[in-house]
């Protein structure tokens, strides 16, 4: 792309005598209520024990995510076995087993599983 002085300077005049101002719009933004959920109870005993199909299953997943079907395996049956156990190891177990437990939940509420 070649050009002279001329276009050069044109062109220079030409975006250099805009003058650009910036004004506040007047908006009225809408008024939102905050809204509070509802409160959903379940029965402790499900929150705290999540049932064994979940552990596995969501144990099994884990592991065929990361490592593929013998991992799944070893996942799931380690999953089944600390279940029982205190601490952080047994605590997150049942914490899959209750996410598990609640998306197998949800599916069979929107009709997913039959």
């Amino acid at each position: 792309l070649a050009c002279n002085s001329n276009q050069l300077q044109t062109i220079t005049n030409m975006t250099a005598d805009k003058d650009f101002t910036f004004e506040p719009v007047p908006s009225n933004p809408p008024i939102v209520e905050a809204v509070p959920t509802p409160d959903f109870t379940t029965s402790s005993n499900e929150d705290e024990n999540p049932s064994d199909t979940a552990i596995l299953v969501g144990c099994g997943l884990a592991g065929w995510v990361v490592g593929g079907p013998f991992l799944a395996l070893l996942t799931a049956l380690g999953g089944n076995w600390a279940k029982k156990k205190q601490g952080p190891f047994g605590e997150s177990t049942r914490a899959v087993g209750r996410i598990t437990a609640a998306a197998g939940k949800k599916a069979k509420d929107e009709k997913l599983l039959h």
